[in-house]
C-alpha cells in the first residue's frame, strides 16, 4: 500500500508541474510591445493607426494619410500570384506588371520587394516571400490623390558604409525618373527605428535608414506629408513581423518520453511492491515454521 500511495503522489506532483509550466509558458508570450498574434503570424500593433486586423492577418490604417499597411499569409506559392491575390481581396486592386522588382536576403530569408503603381490615387510597395506552402505578404498601401508615396528596401552596393545616400538615388532613379541632383540633403533626424538621412525637394522628399546590410527607403512625390510616419510604421511592421513556428509535434513528442518516464516509474514501484510482499510472505513462512 505505501508503494501505490507514493505512485498516486509521484503522478500528482508530475500534473501539477506540468500544470505550472504551461500556465507560465502562457504567461511568458506576453511582451512589452503590443502584438497582433494569430495561429500563423505574428505583427507589432501601430499605435495610432485603425486596426482592422481579422482573425487570420493583420491590417492598420491611418485615415489621414488613406494609408494602410497590412500582413497575411496568402495560400498561392507563387509570389507574383500571391500578392496579386492579397491585394485584390483586401483592397480590390487588380495587379498588373509592377514599376519597380527586386529581391534582397534578409535575416528570415530571401524577401521579394515590389512597387505598383495605379495611376495618381493608389500605390502600393510590397514585401513578400515564401513561408510553407504559402506566401507571406507585407503591404503598404495609399490612396492619397495629392501624394504619391513608394516604400522599399534596397540591398547596399557597399555595406561598409552606413550611410543610405546611394540606395535612396538608386529608388529616386529607379522609380521617378528624377535625378538624386534634383534634391538637397536637409537632415538627420532619429526616430524609434534609427538614424534616417533625409532629402528635400521642391515636390519630393527621400529618405533612407541603413539596418544590416540593406538600406530602407521611403520616397514622396506631390505635396509633403507625414512620410517619416508612414516610414516608420511600415518599417516597424517589416522589422517586428514574425511566423509563429509550429511546435506541436515537440510539444507531443515531450508529452509523449514525459509519460513514458512516468509509465515506466510507476510500473518499477508496483514491479518492487510486488517483490517485495513475496519476501514478506516468504519470511512469515519461515517464521511460521520455527519450533
Amino acid at each position: 500500500m505505501m508503494m501505490m500511495r507514493t505512485a498516486i503522489r509521484i503522478v500528482a506532483l508530475i500534473g501539477a508541474l506540468l500544470t505550472t509550466g504551461l500556465v507560465m509558458s502562457e504567461d511568458g508570450e506576453e511582451t512589452t510591445t503590443p502584438y497582433f498574434q494569430s495561429r500563423a503570424l505574428n505583427v507589432p500593433i501601430l499605435a495610432g493607426w485603425e486596426d482592422q486586423s481579422g482573425e487570420d492577418f493583420a491590417q492598420f490604417h491611418l485615415a489621414e494619410a488613406e494609408a494602410t499597411i497590412r500582413a497575411a499569409i496568402a495560400p498561392q506559392d507563387d509570389i507574383i500570384a500571391a500578392v496579386g491575390a492579397d491585394l485584390n481581396d483586401a483592397f480590390g486592386i487588380e495587379v498588373g506588371q509592377p514599376i519597380y522588382q527586386d529581391k534582397v536576403n534578409l535575416a528570415d530569408g530571401t524577401w521579394s520587394v515590389l512597387v505598383f503603381d495605379y495611376g495618381e490615387e493608389t500605390t502600393a510597395s510590397v514585401m513578400a516571400r515564401l513561408a510553407g506552402g504559402g506566401t507571406v505578404v507585407i503591404s503598404f498601401v495609399e490612396r492619397d490623390p495629392a501624394a504619391r508615396t513608394a516604400l522599399l528596401t534596397v540591398a547596399q552596393a557597399d555595406d561598409a558604409l552606413d550611410d543610405p545616400t546611394p540606395e535612396i538615388a538608386f529608388a529616386i532613379e529607379s522609380l521617378t525618373g528624377m535625378s538624386p541632383s534634383d534634391l538637397s540633403r536637409a537632415e538627420s533626424i532619429r526616430l524609434p527605428s534609427g538614424e534616417w538621412t533625409v532629402y528635400a525637394g521642391a515636390s519630393m522628399s527621400a529618405m533612407g535608414m541603413v539596418f544590416g546590410n540593406d538600406s530602407y527607403v521611403a520616397l514622396q512625390e506631390g505635396a509633403p506629408g507625414n512620410l517619416a510616419a508612414l516610414a516608420e510604421a511600415y518599417n516597424r511592421t517589416l522589422l517586428g513581423f514574425f511566423i509563429t513556428p509550429d511546435s506541436s509535434h515537440y510539444l507531443a513528442l515531450g508529452m509523449a518520453v514525459v509519460f513514458v518516464i512516468l509509465g515506466a516509474l510507476v510500473g518499477s514501484l508496483f514491479w518492487r511492491e510486488r517483490g517485495l510482499r513475496k519476501d514478506l510472505a516468504l519470511l512469515e513462512q519461515l517464521a511460521g515454521e520455527e519450533p
